[in-house]
């Protein structure tokens, strides 16, 4: 069932700060307009002067709503909604802000921590269980690449009696993490605590977390006693899905039999929603000093708990460790393509593999080295092979010399053992790839005015913990344009893959033309649309309101943004199963908190 209220004002709204408004003379900006059916193609009606489509593809939307910044407990709040657009209820109710309040609780514990605040011992007159942290809730929609931000709270001493927390979150699902203030010492460790799917409902919400007794398990590293490499070496515990520390961190040291030995205290991750559930194995990270000298370069080792050798539940021996490589000092240039022209950038290089290793342990070494205008750099790195991303710092919009922007470059490297110190690496970086197009409407018209952006596809970027561990990250970056006159756009970008979209303004009438997935390679010299036809709109209208204590209240100027969930890349109404949301339409509400909000018909394809 259509949902639409029929033409309403609209506030005109820039799709995000970095696309570049497209100034063009009134008489020149394209609008959605017909005198009949045959105006607008197969599968359109004119309705209202306006081709639109008959019935919604896309029957479940994901609404993200802002209410805008006027100071009341809700302004600037995310809230996240699911809605069927054939519904009998249009409108998009908020309902009340979750209060979250409480304590967090160490009941359990048969020592006593002693917290410090600036350097400054602190306790409580009466409360000898609560204890202070850092609070964070999570939401959970942000695991589907849709930006949620976390509500971040430190609990402080209430009434001088005991450490509380108030924080102010919209109702939804999230994962808490906990962690415990800087303690005194280790006698008595309070490791932090993931709780994941924790369920918030509306209104004032009581949440004392209770912090169970930790669990110890022993670390050991067989190493030669003679041999004090390892000396201020660190271990520590992660949680495999989100990568949070669930543990304190401990230094190695020799042990009675000539191991190094660190004792963990570490909390297993507690799955709320689901008792039944077993959460991942745990990650052991053996982390070289933070103050170790460059030329001394070290990796970051990563490992199951399950995996280690001589393994019980409490005690796990590493004895797969048998060497640590040295540095070499390698010494590059980037220029721009293949003249000898310097180029200014930032060069982060990931060792895929590092020579030395014993086979089958996970190790990460990550350099990140800032190239000055002379283009030259230099680093100490280990053998082994590397993926090499670079970024140029210049911007890919063209520059008052019309040169021709650079894209980033991503390469692999071979770093041999020897000799020690290495030249000739070159990294030439060449042109930024275009995505070249013309767009126009029902009637062949250019659509002019209408902006077009690309951003990186979620998808393409999302990795867990293991993956970013052992091979960082990159993200591809992408020009803001517009469509002129004609109707053509181009927009410049790094390899990668994009979700391409053109946002006409939303008093033209037109919905967003919307193409995930887009693959831009520099093996094709970029992608060309060619001419591509914007989709139909199918408007749905509604209110947007927040209870009170006399019913709904309507919302003015409100941002509502528009959804669709994705699975491998395809429309899906799974959302529980769902890999992905896209964004496919914007708008706001008017002064009366009415809005109309037009979803596309399709998604385009490119072939």
């Amino acid at each position: 069932m259509r949902r639409w209220l029929g033409p309403i004002p609209l506030f005109c709204l820039l799709c995000a700060c970095d696309v570049a408004s497209v100034r063009e003379a009134p008489s020149t900006i394209t609008h959605n307009e017909c005198q009949s059916n045959t105006d607008c193609g197969f599968a359109g009606v004119c309705d209202g002067f306006q081709c639109r489509s008959i019935s919604p593809t896309f029957q479940t939307v994901r609404f993200e709503v802002t209410p805008p910044d006027d100071g009341s407990s809700i302004a600037g709040v995310q809230f996240q909604l699911n809605k069927d657009l054939g519904s009998e209820d249009p409108s998009l109710s908020l309902g009340l802000i979750s209060e979250v309040v409480g304590k967090v609780k160490a009941e359990t514990l048969t020592c006593h921590p002693k917290f410090l605040d600036q350097g400054v011992l602190v306790l409580t007159d009466n409360d000898s269980t609560s204890v202070p942290a850092l609070i964070s809730l999570v939401p959970t929609a942000s695991a589907l690449g849709l930006y949620s931000p976390s509500a971040v709270v430190q609990s402080g001493i209430v009434d001088k009696s005991y450490w509380g927390y108030s924080v102010n979150v919209p109702p939804g699902n999230y994962d808490i993490y906990v962690q415990p203030n800087r303690q005194q010492d280790e006698t008595c460790p309070l490791p932090p605590l993931l709780l994941r799917g924790s369920k918030i409902l509306k209104g004032k919400v009581p949440l004392d977390i209770k912090l169970p007794a930790p669990s110890v398990f022993e670390f050991h590293l067989s190493w030669p006693p003679a041999d004090a490499k390892f000396n201020g070496w660190a271990v520590d515990m992660l949680d495999r899905t989100s990568g949070r520390v669930i543990s304190n961190r401990v230094p190695l040291a020799r042990g009675v039999g000539g191991d190094y030995v660190a004792s963990i205290s570490y909390n297993p991750v507690l799955v709320v929603d689901d008792p039944t559930a077993e959460p991942a194995d745990q990650l052991l990270r053996i982390s070289p000093p933070d103050d170790l000298p460059e030329e001394q370069a070290a990796p970051t080792v990563l490992l199951a708990r399950s995996g280690l050798g001589l393994f019980t539940a409490d005690r796990g021996t590493l004895t797969a460790f048998t060497s640590l490589p040295s540095a070499v000092l390698v010494h590059g240039q980037v220029t721009a393509g293949d003249t000898p022209k310097p180029a200014a950038a930032t060069v982060t290089l990931v060792a895929t593999k590092i020579t030395g290793l014993d086979p089958g342990l996970l190790a990460s070494f990550v350099r990140t080295v800032s190239v000055g205008s002379d283009g030259q750099f230099e680093l100490h790195l280990l053998p082994g092979t590397y993926r090499v991303s670079t970024i140029p710092l210049s911007s890919l919009l063209p520059g008052r010399g019309n040169e021709d922007p650079l894209g980033a470059d991503t390469q692999e490297w071979l770093v041999p053992s020897a000799p020690s110190e290495q030249a000739g690496k070159v990294i030439a970086l060449g042109r930024a790839l275009a995505i070249s197009g013309a767009v126009v409407d029902a009637s062949d018209s250019p659509v002019a005015s209408a902006q077009v952006q690309a951003v990186a596809s979620p998808l393409s970027i999302q990795s867990d913990i293991l993956q970013q561990f052992l091979a960082g990250s990159y993200v591809p970056r992408a020009s803001a344009g517009g469509v002129s006159s004609k109707g053509d756009f181009n927009v410049l970008t790094d390899p990668g893959t994009f979700d391409f979209s053109v946002r006409p303004d939303p008093d033209t009438g037109f919905a967003w033309l919307v193409m995930p997935n887009l693959l831009v390679s520099s093996t094709s010299n970029g992608v060309g649309l060619g001419r591509i036809g914007m989709p139909l709109p199918f408007p749905y209208g509604g209110t947007v309101t927040v209870d009170g204590a006399e019913g709904p209240k309507l919302i003015p100027g409100a941002l509502i943004r528009a959804y669709i969930y994705l699975r491998q890349g395809q429309y899906t109404t799974d959302v529980v199963n769902a890999d992905s949301v896209l964004q496919v339409a914007e708008t706001r509400a008017n002064d009366r908190g009415v809005f109309e909000i037009l979803i596309p018909a399709e998604l385009n394809r490119f072939p």
